[in-house]
């Protein structure tokens, strides 16, 4: 039986004032195996320099990256950055070549063209900020556990879309009912929330579905069809997630297509936040006909894939599904929506 979040969230650890940075600090040290090397970055050799600098360290890093030496690059920021911790751009740089994509030298040259602005510049796949706040900069525990899945998502600095849903399970701790993914892939998002909450002590279930098999043939909406393939076949496997949550008792992960999984009546009597991510616009409208009623008032959706590109046929049928009942969700630039019940 579903019951309400208590109160108190776990506790968190008092944020620790960073050092400060010293731009001629040395922050790796390595051999230099090949000499000669100028400060033409763009034509850099296969080299690590002696005695790198942290002020040195982010152009030659992206100078590795865009030759394809990722890891090579990952390991001179993360250096640095056990260095000069408080670095922003040295901090965004090696997220972003820890999970290299097609569009990594892109935001490279984001990050380039911000560097006036590199004490907030932030830069995601789609997204980019600057001039603003970073709220969960300030938030030692929110930058560790996400450091710690962020090997889960191929998507490099997930970082504002982690927030928006940390924020929604935030707003749903006096809001009775369990939580419910619809569409975990390999359950990044769940993972840090359940880690960051230490939901194991929170008693609600968290109900996962997936195929487990990626998105089902006849479901596929216009232009999925490749990132279907590149994403999701084959990929990853039920019993692969279903390990990952092993270490709490109150996360169920479901193997079934929706909405048969759901209509066979396996899910919770309320729900309090869902995370809708099936990448679909039949399965997720399917889903809101199930499930829309058991979602008690301050329940939250958050919809991952509202406002991405890819994903128009979603947010078309979505937005229509509640406009039919004077609703509206909230479009985010993350690529998220989000729907508060009243």
């Amino acid at each position: 039986m579903a019951s309400g979040l208590s109160a108190s969230w776990p506790r968190r650890k008092e944020r620790e004032p960073p050092p400060v940075a010293n731009p001629s600090a040395p922050c790796y040290r390595a051999r230099l195996v090949q000499p000669g090397v100028t400060k033409e970055f763009s034509t850099l050799p296969q080299t690590i320099l002696e005695d790198l600098t942290v002020g040195e360290t982010p152009d030659i890093a992206e100078a590795l990256a865009r030759r394809g030496s990722h890891a090579r690059a990952h390991q001179l920021l993360r250096s640095a950055l056990q260095t000069v911790p408080s670095r922003l751009d040295i901090r965004v740089r090696r997220g972003i070549v820890a999970n290299p994509t097609v569009r990594t030298n892109v935001l490279l040259d984001l990050m380039g063209a911000l560097k006036s602005f590199q004490k907030s510049a932030f830069v995601s796949d789609g997204l980019a900020t600057w001039m603003k706040l970073l709220p969960f900069m300030e938030d030692v525990r929110f930058m560790q556990t996400a450091a710690r899945h962020e090997n889960l998502l191929p998507i490099p600095n997930w970082h504002w879309n982690l927030q928006t849903a940390l924020w929604a399970v935030q707003q749903v701790a006096k809001v009775p009912g369990d939580f419910m993914e619809l569409g975990v892939f390999r359950g990044h998002t769940t993972l840090f929330l359940a880690d960051y909450l230490e939901f194991q002590d929170i008693p609600r279930t968290w109900w996962l579905y997936d195929t487990f098999e990626g998105i089902p043939e006849d479901q596929l909406d216009p232009n999925w069809r490749d990132n279907n393939a590149r994403a999701y076949e084959g990929t990853f496997s039920f019993e692969e997630v279903q390990a990952r949550f092993a270490a709490y008792p109150n996360i169920k992960v479901i193997k079934g297509r929706v909405p048969e999984v759901l209509q066979a009546g396996e899910l919770p009597e309320q729900i309090a936040f869902l995370h809708m991510d099936l990448n679909n616009s039949t399965a997720e409208i399917a889903a809101l006909d199930l499930v829309f009623d058991r979602i008690p008032s301050g329940g939250v959706i958050l919809f991952d894939d509202y406002c991405w590109e890819v994903s128009r046929a979603q947010h078309d049928a979505e937005k229509a599904w509640f406009a039919q009942r004077g609703l509206h969700i909230l479009p985010l630039p993350t690529g998220q929506g989000v729907f508060v019940k009243p």
